[in-house]
């Protein structure tokens, strides 16, 4: 691919531009890919306004029509991507279990409260709109044809969660409750990533899997690509920007 690639998002986009910047140094007249972390300070407030109106502020949108106006780039996009973390990452004091519909043989705990996937799902999309708001402002300032990529793969190591987990899920008793079962954090990766294919089919945006590559043969994240509990690392972004290359 001879074009420069531009990828957007918060947290997921550290990643990318470490692999990037390892790639400019190594070689300056490779196609560049370019990133905006939508926190940074000099686009704050993120997203203004409320509810459907919800817009990304005057600043961002600024910074991200100037990449494009001046690059061309192949648009990308891994914004989200945490919320079913939120859900899933710590052992809940009440355990539960849901049943994911289309992927036979996943266990489901017999001592956990079972509750169906639509109860699951209805969790995930109610604590979706902000990332939702931000698929649509996508969509609308990146034009069609944004490329959404799907967000990591959970690590299957409890004891590698515990050890890398950050000061959010430190601070929410991760050392005392411990990790959710392997399992289950698999299945709210999944529906998580189902509800966001659907909102960028809705929203006329591509939808990228994560890379085979990255996962072992159960689907889990390879444990070298790992950057924390719930992030990828360096090797991580380079086997994305290689996956928006070959499209």
């Amino acid at each position: 691919m001879s074009r420069a690639i531009f990828v957007i998002g918060q947290s997921h986009v550290a990643a990318i531009r470490s692999a990037a910047k390892t790639r400019r140094e190594a070689d300056p007249d490779r196609p560049r890919t370019r990133v905006i972390h939508t926190m940074e300070e000099r686009y704050a407030p993120e997203l203004v306004g409320e509810g459907d109106g919800m817009r990304f502020s005057l600043a961002l949108e600024e910074a991200i029509r100037d990449q494009i106006a001046r690059h061309d780039p192949v648009r990308a996009s891994v914004s989200g991507g945490n919320v079913h973390n939120g859900f899933a990452l710590i052992r809940h004091p009440r355990p539960f279990d849901f049943q994911l519909s289309a992927e036979a043989g996943l266990p489901f705990d017999p001592a956990a409260e079972p509750i169906t996937e639509a109860m699951m799902r209805a969790a995930l999309e109610s604590a979706l709109d902000r990332d939702r708001a931000r698929l649509r402002e996508i969509a609308r300032i990146m034009g069609p044809g944004v490329i959404q990529i799907e967000s990591p793969p959970p690590l299957a190591d409890d004891g590698r969660i515990a050890a890398l987990a950050d000061g959010y899920f430190r601070e929410r008793g991760i050392a005392t409750l411990g990790v959710a079962p392997a399992p289950l954090r698999y299945k709210m990766w999944r529906l998580h990533s189902r509800i966001v294919a659907d909102t960028c089919t809705e929203l006329g945006l591509r939808y990228l899997p994560v890379p085979p590559e990255t996962q072992d043969e159960r689907g889990f994240l390879l444990p070298e690509l790992a950057g924390d509990a719930t992030h990828g690392n360096e090797a991580y972004g380079e086997a994305i920007i290689r996956a928006l290359e070959a499209m």
